[in-house]
């Protein structure tokens, strides 16, 4: 059986789950959610669903330490009980070994909440110390840090990710394709990216709504002159700083256009501006290797006479990569619109050979 303990409060909550297999707990594991996630019977409800969807094994008996609405309840249980191909009992226990065991997980999330919370607070002085370094009127809740990768000329990418209240926000983080700006120039690459994510300000929701607090790029003070002037003709009044690397590629000051504000014996704020520039880093390298694999897959499928960009593309997307198509068989090849008799014939051959 799997039990189910959750715990919230104004600030944090946090789903905690024992794996327990012939009567001995085998493993755990917590979910924590800030005060703009409602953790209700809805909100359990679609935890649960996508909880086990991701799990090879679902257990015949999950323990909850809370109910759930009758027509919640009755959802969860067929779909759980039709992933598991068993049927799955979903139980508030109220009394025994399984409230005892309810109560011992819902006191284990209330500690991971906690430790949550304390979490928050260091970074929270984390970032006054960095907003009075750079002299900020706002605490940088929201610090959005961009990178330009590419390879040779080729696969111009930016990457854009998120730190909110001191940690990353994986699901806020963005990749730009350059399109205006030919060669490697990467001041005109970070103009294009600042101004395609900056004109979003207006939405009505989603991320790019919300004004950063802090902007910063991995480059140095001519990065910064460029956007701090799109920000003039923008009319924004946003703060920007340029993240230094050292002749050894390690995290040095940070700087505006005209100085640089020296952070190594700010062991704190040293840290958190590190962490970012490597994610920045990583996740814009990620993002540019991928753009560039998928170009070499689909020029190698090009070579093939009379397969073009379109239908590549359309090979790729239909056999799940080279591999895939390189696997399928002529019947199957046969069903991707836009192929000829002779297009699958000339696939055929190209992979025999």
């Amino acid at each position: 059986q799997d039990v189910i303990g959750i715990y919230t409060d104004d600030f944090t909550s946090c789903i905690s789950v024992f794996y327990i297999r012939e009567g001995a707990v085998v493993d755990h594991k917590e979910y924590l959610f800030g005060a703009d996630s409602i953790v209700d019977a809805g909100g359990i409800a679609s935890f649960l669903c996508e909880h086990y969807r991701l799990r090879e094994y679902v257990p015949a008996r999950i323990l909850l330490s809370q109910p759930l609405e009758d027509e919640e309840q009755e959802a969860v249980v067929a779909y759980l009980s039709d992933r598991a191909g068993h049927k799955v009992t979903l139980s508030v226990p109220e009394r025994g070994d399984g409230r005892a065991l309810c109560e011992m997980v819902c006191a284990n999330a209330a500690e991971k909440a906690k430790m949550y919370r304390l979490d928050a607070e260091k970074d929270n002085s984390v970032l006054l110390r960095l907003a009075q370094l750079l002299c900020l009127e706002t605490l940088p809740e929201r610090i959005e840090a961009y990178d330009i990768s590419n390879f040779g000329s080729e696969h111009l990418t930016a990457g854009m990710i998120v730190c909110k209240n001191g940690k990353f926000s994986k699901a806020d983080y963005r990749t730009f394709h350059i399109k205006t700006v030919e060669g490697t120039d990467d001041y005109a690459s970070m103009r294009e990216v600042l101004a395609r994510r900056l004109k979003h300000l207006e939405d009505e929701n989603g991320s790019f709504s919300e004004f950063p607090d802090l902007i910063l790029l991995d480059g140095g003070r001519g990065h910064v002159a460029t956007v701090r002037a799109l920000l003039q003709e923008m009319e924004l009044d946003l703060p920007v700083f340029g993240m230094v690397k050292d002749d050894f590629h390690k995290t040095r000051a940070l700087c505006t256009e005209n100085e640089e504000i020296a952070i190594a014996r700010e062991q704190q704020v040293f840290q958190l501006i590190y962490r970012i520039q490597e994610e920045v880093h990583r996740y814009s390298v990620s993002r540019m290797e991928q753009a560039k694999g998928r170009t070499l897959t689909t020029s190698s499928l090009e070579k093939i006479p009379g397969i073009g960009k379109q239908k590549a593309a359309k090979l790729l997307q239909a056999f799940g990569g080279l591999a895939g198509v390189r696997r399928a068989s002529e019947e199957q090849l046969g069903t991707v619109s836009g192929l000829s008799k002779k297009d699958v014939a000339n696939i055929l051959a190209y992979f025999k050979e």
